[in-house]
């Protein structure tokens, strides 16, 4: 069993899919950028929202009711390398089975494909044991080893954290997690669940968190900057003036990026292109499952 994944990525990828879309129905949009390629905001909706990128992990087995993630070193500095807006969050397992999930599902839980949805009951449901960090957190986990690297060239993975599963005398299951090469315990645990994670999305995040903001350009002064605690006012009004704003075909729409003590600067229109750093989308190595998420400004509106 040693070295298999313990869910495909790519199961991970449409069960997250199906989560985004059933929660926000038409208030959000996705996409899914190839290998080397930043956030354009050509892409994003002419309308009020946040977008934000999320790079999707799985978990391998590494012995009996252990799991790792690993991080390809590369992929982390290509990142790390973007401004702040436009790095991802890394979404990734935090798992309480052994071996396969789909073995442990057969063995003691509902079918395997009734894991995306609630229906299949606490702890068993995906959105219970998917967890997110930021890349920068990913980064500070693993600082030495990306340093010691020194590229953004590919196939070079280190984990980033392990877990080892035990059953407890009640029959339940506690998940330890130790991080980094040096297997660090971090107290607390630098992670966010899933769920928390759209809530406080909707609240407008936290400080240094990676989205970016999308404002009719009439609503913000030129080279003006803005907490974090404005968003919520400034969606707001963008959707009072909603109706006026789709009247008017020529409306221009600015991105707002963040600053890591949690501001916002307008710095881009729809007729700039994102900058960031681009990969060479020609070699081989670990592929990127990262998806672009575009939620409108009503979802965010308290």
């Amino acid at each position: 069993m040693r070295g298999y994944v313990s869910v495909p990525e790519k199961t991970l990828e449409h069960w997250s899919s199906q989560y985004i879309n059933n929660r926000f129905h038409t208030h959000v949009a996705l996409w899914w950028p190839a290998r080397g390629e930043d956030i354009k905001v050509r892409w994003l909706p002419a309308r009020p929202g946040k977008a934000v990128q999320l790079e999707l992990k799985t978990t391998t087995v590494t012995g009996s009711m252990s799991h790792e993630v690993r991080v390809d070193l590369g992929q982390l500095e290509e990142y790390r390398q973007c401004r702040l807006g436009y790095q991802p969050f890394y979404v990734f397992p935090w798992p309480d089975w052994d071996g396969k999930l789909e073995d442990d599902a057969a063995a003691w839980g509902p079918p395997v494909t009734e894991l995306a949805f609630s229906r299949s009951g606490p702890g068993w449901w995906f959105a219970d044991w998917m967890v997110v960090m930021t890349t920068g957190q990913v980064a500070a986990v693993l600082d030495t080893e990306l340093r010691k690297h020194g590229s953004t060239k590919r196939k070079k993975t280190e984990s980033l954290v392990q877990f080892e599963v035990t059953i407890l005398p009640n029959g339940k299951r506690s998940t330890k997690a130790t991080w980094g090469r040096g297997k660090v315990e971090m107290d607390p645990d630098p992670v966010i669940g899933w769920v928390d994670f759209w809530t406080e999305l909707k609240r407008c995040g936290r400080a240094g968190w990676p989205q970016l903001i999308r404002l009719p350009a009439w609503m913000l002064e030129p080279g003006g900057s803005y907490e974090r605690e404005q968003l919520a006012s400034l969606f707001k009004r963008s959707m009072t003036n909603a109706s006026a704003s789709q009247q008017d075909r020529e409306v221009r729409f600015v991105t707002l990026e963040p600053d890591r003590d949690g501001n916002y600067f307008a710095v881009r229109t729809d007729g700039d292109e994102a900058v960031g750093a681009t990969a060479d989308v020609t070699g081989e190595g670990a592929g990127d499952h990262r998806t672009v998420v575009f939620l409108d400004a009503s979802e965010v509106v308290p």
